[in-house]
């Protein structure tokens, strides 16, 4: 009794230790506040200065990720006197190495420049929405349910696979266009998404953004961080194997499952819809899933018309969360299926084992 007990303790502690970070939500409305107002370059320069530039080390990231726009970056550094070829061979050098860092140097203050540029775009075009979320995400380090329950997904996570290490989670604003991303760096959460509520005026955002994010809030945020930590566990992809379709559905589908079993299940128009269809959209997804081709009409997809994504935005998810939910079903060792949907060592083995035929 008494090793059981110091084994759940040390991993609520750890789930405890991992430090959920929302010091760049307060300095993104300092920017917001000094950019109103002023003109094009100006509002710029405030998001550098006020956002950007002081950002923790997840915003800093979460620039180069999902906020610069690449092609516009790339522009101005052949410009500046860079030339492709030069670019591409320090780029795939090992990060750290001097030839790759003396090119993050030379893109660095690009990048900024290119992010700042891009929320001040998203800003004049979405309006009122950044308006009416504001107070809403000042309060996500208060939200005493929301990280008490994100606490207990982590220690949840940490039961089922105990060699879990989380990095640190951020709270970010971003372009709406990111709900979640993980890397080595920690866990990025686009707050913007899950701040508004049934009150929120949506109607400035585009079409597939309107179903997309229709009803998200605070309470998919244990969800989506869960969703998030489980990828921080995931495993590279084998040195040789293909980068299928089906791979692609087991990681984030295995992502939705992991989540799903540490904070209860999530509702989406995805789930909704391939309920209701399973046996269709497994038929064609059969027919694709060995393939890299047609990813993005499965997954990744908001912007694709509603003809070509196979009946919902990212449906792909939910095929992958099937199986995965059809695997542990199956497994008499509950942590070693775990193990193996995180190490997804051989995903057309997985789906075998995982019996997953509706």
């Amino acid at each position: 009794m008494l090793s059981l007990v110091l084994a759940v303790t040390c991993l609520t502690a750890q789930a405890d230790s991992t430090r959920l970070i929302t010091s760049d939500i307060p300095n993104f409305w300092r920017a917001y506040d000094l950019a109103a107002g002023k003109d094009s370059t100006e509002r710029v320069r405030a998001f550098q200065t006020a956002y950007l530039q002081p950002g923790s080390p997840g915003l800093r990231n979460f620039m180069w990720i999902r906020l610069s726009n690449r092609d516009t970056v790339r522009a101005r550094m052949i410009a500046a006197g860079w030339t492709a070829a030069r670019m591409d061979s320090l780029g795939r050098l090992p990060r750290g190495s001097p030839g790759r860092d003396s090119l993050n140097r030379a893109l660095e203050p690009l990048v900024e420049r290119s992010a700042a540029e891009q929320l001040v775009r998203r800003l004049s075009t979405f309006p009122r929405y950044y308006a009416a979320i504001r107070a809403r995400t000042l309060s996500v380090d208060t939200s005493t349910q929301v990280t008490s329950e994100i606490r207990r997904g982590l220690a949840r996570l940490t039961e089922m696979y105990p060699e879990a290490k989380f990095p640190n989670i951020y709270f970010l604003i971003g372009t709406t266009s990111t709900g979640g991303t993980a890397d080595w760096s920690g866990m990025m959460i686009g707050t913007e998404l899950y701040a508004g509520d049934s009150t929120t005026p949506r109607d400035e955002l585009p079409a597939w953004s309107q179903e997309a994010f229709r009803g998200l809030s605070f309470a998919n945020l244990p969800g989506l961080v869960i969703h998030e930590a489980a990828h921080t566990q995931q495993k590279p992809r084998p040195d040789g194997e293909k980068n299928t379709l089906l791979r692609h559905a087991l990681v984030e589908g295995g992502a939705d499952f992991l989540a799903e079993l540490a904070v209860g299940p999530a509702d989406s128009p995805r789930q909704r819809y391939g309920l209701a269809h399973e046996h269709a959209v497994w038929v064609d997804f059969q027919d694709e899933m060995a393939t890299d081709s047609t990813i993005t009409k499965w997954m990744y997809n908001g912007r694709v018309s509603p003809d070509s994504n196979h009946g919902a935005v990212d449906i792909g998810y939910f095929v992958g969360y099937r199986i995965a939910q059809a695997y542990y079903r199956r497994a008499t060792d509950k942590r070693a299926a775990v193990r193996e949907l995180l190490e997804l060592r051989n995903p057309h083995e997985l789906l075998a084992k995982s019996g997953y035929s509706p």
